[in-house]
C-alpha cells in the first residue's frame, strides 16, 4: 500500500510547477497559484471522468461535473498565460483555451439538461 501512495506524491509532485520556472511574468506568486489550481482542476476532472465510467446509474452528474471541472482549468489557463489579461497573447496561442473552455460549459450543461 506504501508503494501506491508513494506514486502518488511523486505525480502530485510532478505536476506542481517549479517556482524558477514562472518566475518571468509581471506576478510570480499569482502566476504559481494560478497553475497549481489549473492542475488541480484537471485533476478534479480526470477523477470525475473516471467515476462516470463505474458509476452508470449517475455517470451524467459525474461526467457534467468533470466538464465544469475542465472548464475551470481553462479559465485558470488563460489568466496565466494572459497574466490576469494584463499581457496581450496572440489569438493564435490562445485558440485551444477560448475553444475548449466555453466548448465544456456547454458540455457539461449538456449532460445536465439532455441525459
Amino acid at each position: 500500500m506504501s508503494k501506491i501512495i508513494e506514486t502518488i506524491k511523486h505525480t502530485v509532485d510532478a505536476t506542481i510547477p517549479e517556482r524558477e520556472e514562472i518566475s518571468h511574468g509581471l506576478h510570480p506568486k499569482v502566476d504559481y497559484a494560478l497553475l497549481v489550481l489549473r492542475n488541480i482542476f484537471v485533476s478534479l476532472a480526470v477523477i470525475f471522468f473516471i467515476l462516470s465510467m463505474f458509476w452508470h446509474v449517475s455517470y451524467h452528474i459525474f461526467k457534467a461535473i468533470g466538464y465544469f471541472m475542465g472548464a475551470a482549468a481553462y479559465i485558470f489557463e488563460c489568466l496565466a498565460v494572459t497574466d490576469c489579461f494584463q499581457t496581450k497573447v496572440p489569438h493564435n496561442e490562445m485558440f485551444m483555451v477560448y475553444c475548449f473552455g466555453p466548448l465544456y460549459i456547454l458540455m457539461g450543461l449538456s449532460y445536465l439538461f439532455l441525459h
